[in-house]
């Protein structure tokens, strides 16, 4: 299944022991590195704490997100292999996306996984009101602090070789128009 990040957004997590509702999703852990979604920050209702689901404690993915057990449910700073991202100042969604020779393509406002894998699949990027184009992560060439480089968005021109080229200088002059045609129609008819 695909989701988008702003579908993702208060999405609530439900365990599945005793299905109660232990909170909403607030934001999402990328590691820029390899585009993956490592965890999900969880607001919890009557704390102000945030909390970190990883994502390998995800069970599955429906309407709402499902949870083995509230137990792997915990403060975000409790976790010891999220410290580096969440220090990380490297982002994506708000993120200006640029391509190799500099041109700026816009501001990334929303991305697309994969709810298996978590790999992102898509960046979407807006440009003053407008959307863009969707680009795929395998153009992502790098996440920095100030933006996102992509590959250069412009189409690949192929070479021709010059044994398909045809001589285009050698025209021949028709004396007899084809059946049902005059000759005086066609010659009309070109000078339009």
């Amino acid at each position: 299944m695909h989701l988008l990040y702003s579908d993702t957004i208060g999405t609530e997590i439900i365990d599945d022991i005793d299905h109660q509702i232990q909170g909403k999703v607030a934001d999402i852990l990328i590691e820029p590195d390899r585009g993956k979604i490592i965890a999900l920050l969880v607001v919890i209702p009557g704390t102000s704490e945030i909390y970190a689901l990883q994502t390998q404690d995800i069970s599955s993915w429906g309407n709402r997100v499902h949870i083995c057990d509230s137990d792997v449910l915990g403060p975000a700073t409790d976790f010891v292999r999220l410290q580096d991202i969440l220090n990380d100042p490297r982002t994506v969604i708000g993120q200006k996306i640029k391509t190799e020779s500099g041109f700026l393509v816009g501001k990334c406002i929303d991305l697309q996984f994969e709810v298996t894998t978590f790999m992102i699949e898509w960046i979407f990027p807006r440009k003053f009101f407008f959307r863009k184009l969707s680009l795929p992560a395998s153009d992502i060439l790098e996440i920095t602090e100030n933006e996102i480089l992509v590959k250069d968005q412009t189409p690949e021109v192929e070479e021709i070789v010059e044994d398909e080229i045809t001589d285009s200088g050698n025209v021949q002059n028709v004396t007899e128009p084809a059946v049902g045609r005059s000759l005086r129609g066609n010659l009309d008819s070109n000078r339009d």
